[in-house]
């Protein structure tokens, strides 16, 4: 059902969304994804896995920073970063469609990471710049070193500034015939203390990859693969089950026996009757967006129907108490 308006009778709350920016889900909105993928190969993801080199901690893996491929032209640009894509785990075999490149190396491989995680460690959003403040930003972080600027507060945050802005730029690329990369939906690590991100193997929350390769890439995981989920970022959507997963912790059905008198119970239930009603409607309004891309329509069925039944219960319940009372 979709979102009426006011004077249709339907409770705001009921279908509020007030998840946290970075943990958007396209359960909440198809275009959002709560993680950031690296994608890569196949020869390349078991290297970043199972790095072979001394100077990386054991349980952990190594993503080396580079010139990004559409900068890389610029003859004056040379900020070396790691690159991310926001874009949902169902939408990332766009990239082989899209890219020659890509699509050679086989880049159905894909390492999704947590964007909270990521984003307190540093990693932020591209750039997307035209090409004049493209040109801008790079001719002022070249000027910058050689020249003398009289004034303290320009003299303290022009450099910052320019700093900052230029790993993350990426050309528009607005007048060329496929008008740039903005598809990617990018994100960039930019700190190269070590020439890389090395990150823990437990902070890893998707893997993307074909079904044959998933044995080999869980033997390099070790035990860590057990908190993984495995996808195929081009037939597979996982996306509801996992929020409502994620869920778990908030959405309970209450226990008489654990309140000391029936008004707390009774709050308790209205609680959770409202947790349960938001994800309700948060997945039937979500329904036919799964079966559009995929069959999913049994998995959210079934959700529906359990979410449905704990719902009457607990109307039941209150409904009870509330003549009692």
């Amino acid at each position: 059902m979709s979102l009426g308006a006011p004077s249709s009778g339907i409770r705001w709350k009921d279908y509020q969304i007030d998840t946290p920016t970075f943990q958007l889900s396209p359960v909440e909105k198809p275009d959002m994804s709560p993680f950031l993928f690296h994608m890569t190969g196949k020869k390349q993801i078991l290297s970043i896995l199972d790095p072979d080199s001394n100077n990386i901690p054991d349980n952990h893996g190594f993503l080396r920073s580079c010139v990004p491929e559409a900068t890389s032209q610029e003859s004056h640009y040379n900020a070396e970063v790691v690159c991310f894509s926001e874009s949902p785990t169902f939408a990332l075999d766009f990239f082989r469609h899209r890219s020659f490149k890509r699509w050679r190396d086989d880049q159905s491989y894909g390492i999704g990471f947590d964007k909270s995680a990521l984003s307190t460690l540093g990693a932020r959003p591209c750039i997307y710049a035209e090409e004049q403040l493209k040109n801008d930003i790079i001719v002022l972080k070249e000027r910058l070193d050689t020249v003398e600027i009289d004034d303290p507060v320009i003299k303290e945050r022009l450099p910052s500034l320019i700093s900052a802005a230029y790993p993350l730029i990426m050309p528009l690329l607005e007048n060329t015939h496929t008008q740039g990369f903005m598809w990617e939906r990018e994100w960039r690590y930019v700190n190269n203390a070590n020439g890389g991100l090395q990150f823990p193997l437990d902070s890893i929350r998707v893997i993307c990859c074909p079904e044959n390769e998933e044995k080999e890439i869980k033997q390099k995981l070790g035990d860590y693969a057990a908190q993984i989920e495995f996808v195929r970022s081009w037939r597979e959507y996982n996306e509801v089950t996992n929020y409502l997963k994620s869920r778990k912790k908030e959405m309970h059905i209450p226990q008489k026996n654990f309140y000391s008198d029936d008004k707390e119970y009774l709050d308790s239930l209205e609680e959770q009757l409202e947790n349960h009603s938001k994800v309700f409607h948060k997945i039937d309004a979500f329904k036919s967006f799964i079966e559009s891309i995929e069959s999913k329509g049994d998995s959210t069925n079934e959700a529906l129907s359990e979410l449905q039944n704990t719902m009457d219960m607990m109307l039941s319940q209150i409904r009870n108490l509330k003549e009692k009372l």
